[in-house]
């Protein structure tokens, strides 16, 4: 059977409205929590936004670039990273 009018069958998953801080986005503490580096830092979601992290202190990281581009690379585990996020607590 071939499906001529797809407009009855999109059926989209609903997203949770997520929280956001943009001043916290906007903070920058300009110190890398991974390898400690002073100077230019970026916020890294711990639990990305796609899957529902919101844009609070408990879901962010300062990171530098260098470390933010090995987390996205897999090169820095999100094991490594929810032990530095433990450790500030």
């Amino acid at each position: 059977m071939i499906v001529k009018n797809l407009s009855n069958s999109f059926n989209p998953v609903p997203k949770n409205k997520r929280i956001v801080n943009k001043k916290l986005l906007k903070d920058k503490k300009k110190i890398c929590k991974i390898c400690g580096r002073y100077g230019q830092t970026e916020k890294h979601h711990i639990k990305t936004k796609g899957s529902g992290g919101d844009d609070v202190e408990e879901n962010l990281i300062e990171v530098c670039r260098m470390c933010h581009r090995k987390i996205h690379d897999e090169i820095i585990s999100k094991e490594d990273i929810l032990k530095i996020k433990n450790r500030r607590k």
